[in-house]
């Protein structure tokens, strides 16, 4: 008897839980909805360096950061093995301020090398919450 009543009592939450989860999924498709979405990743390195390499220039034209049109700037981070570790959204103006903050830590990188940017501390990304 007292099975079937543990038994019930998990189908029950797991119901509710289920109802929540679907309901969330819906709230959050709605409001990334006809929002404009910068998409970058970063590759196994920020592993060792903790940072992600924010594109401001490339082949001497503004790019990145400093051309989208954007309302939100969304980092992927991605193992070697091409597993998403974690998806950072965070608005763009925040990114933009992050970059502005780090201006100091500009450097080199992408394809040939041909880009510029700054290196923002990814903690710091994690922290905008």
């Amino acid at each position: 008897m007292q099975n079937e009543k543990k038994n019930k009592d998990y189908t029950n939450k797991f119901d509710i839980d289920l109802s929540k989860g679907l309901q969330m999924e819906e709230t959050l498709k709605e409001f990334f909805e006809g929002k404009r979405i910068e998409v970058k990743s970063e590759r196994h390195i920020w592993e060792t360096t903790g940072n992600h390499f924010v594109e401001y220039e490339c082949r001497g034209k503004p790019s990145g950061i400093a051309v989208t049109e954007a309302e939100y700037w969304a980092l992927m981070l991605i193992r070697e093995n091409e597993t998403v570790v974690i998806v950072y959204i965070v608005p763009i103006e925040r990114m933009k301020a992050l970059a502005r903050k780090h201006w100091n830590n500009r450097t080199i990188g992408g394809d040939d090398n041909a880009s510029k940017g700054v290196l923002v501390p990814i903690e710091e990304i994690g922290e905008c919450i």
